[in-house]
């Protein structure tokens, strides 16, 4: 096999992307977690399932918020298949079943020839995607950037399953589907000033900061909120979607 005959390959962001043809794109978008669990040599103490569920919230968030669609998610566990395993396998299933992925779409591996005595885990996602509905890079000059959520992570702030500070999956989509949003950016553990930096640069503008009461310096960790670039008309329109009490803000405009 020559290089010649490989799929054409490029990143954006934390996304690769593979060319299938000239119009279609494969989207990869991978994380992975270590020492945080339940084994007894985890530096950070949660369940197996908690875990396993921010671990496949990063990349998946990821994913859809750059316009592609979830087609198969991989877990590879660095722990036994059970007790720790299969509880974790089950909280992959439940939450790609969120983004309509069936048992059949979810594969992976344990490890069960050496005792784990910390838990690790890696989860990879691919999608895919036209490449006019890719959403990096698309933001406007005059957009408003709203951040949906609030940056949360540990061990600073406590994170439970479904915390309601986090923007969900299913609400992020709603939000895409607005007409007049534009892009949209995970935030992870650089933080709401970092990523906002990154929102614009991708479009080839620049951030203009408004204040708020978001810490744009405190890690947003596993994904715990999305900047979302948005024609000012459809300011009202976003907020409409979103559910009671989830927190947002306008944290910056794009020139």
């Amino acid at each position: 096999m020559t290089s010649s005959s490989l799929l054409p390959v490029s990143t954006i962001r934390d996304l690769t992307l593979l060319g299938l043809d000239d119009d279609r794109v494969l989207v990869v978008a991978c994380d992975s977690v270590g020492s945080i669990g339940p084994k007894p040599h985890d530096q950070y103490p949660a369940s197996a399932a908690l875990t396993a569920h921010y671990a496949l919230r990063v990349p998946l968030l990821e994913l859809v918020a750059a316009g592609a669609r979830p087609e198969l998610v991989v877990d590879t566990l660095s722990v036994e298949l059970d007790p720790t395993g299969s509880e974790m396998i089950a909280e992959v299933r439940r939450v790609a079943a969120s983004v309509g992925l069936g048992a059949e779409r979810v594969t992976g591996s344990t490890e069960d020839n050496v005792p784990s005595l910390a838990t690790g885990v890696g989860v990879t996602v691919l999608g895919t995607a036209r490449r006019a509905e890719l959403r990096p890079g698309t933001s406007r000059s005059g957009d408003v950037v709203l951040c949906l959520g609030r940056p949360t992570s540990a061990p600073d702030d406590v994170v439970v399953m479904d915390d309601a500070r986090m923007l969900a999956l299913d609400t992020l989509v709603a939000v895409l589907a607005v007409d007049g949003v534009h892009d949209a950016l995970p935030v992870g553990s650089k933080g709401v000033r970092h990523e906002l930096g990154e929102l614009a640069a991708t479009a080839g503008l620049v951030a203009e900061p408004v204040d708020s009461d978001v810490d744009v310096s405190h890690s947003g960790g596993p994904a715990s909120c999305v900047l979302v670039s948005v024609a000012p008309h459809a300011h009202d329109d976003v907020v409409a979607v979103l559910p009671a009490g989830l927190p947002f803000a306008v944290v910056g405009r794009l020139a």
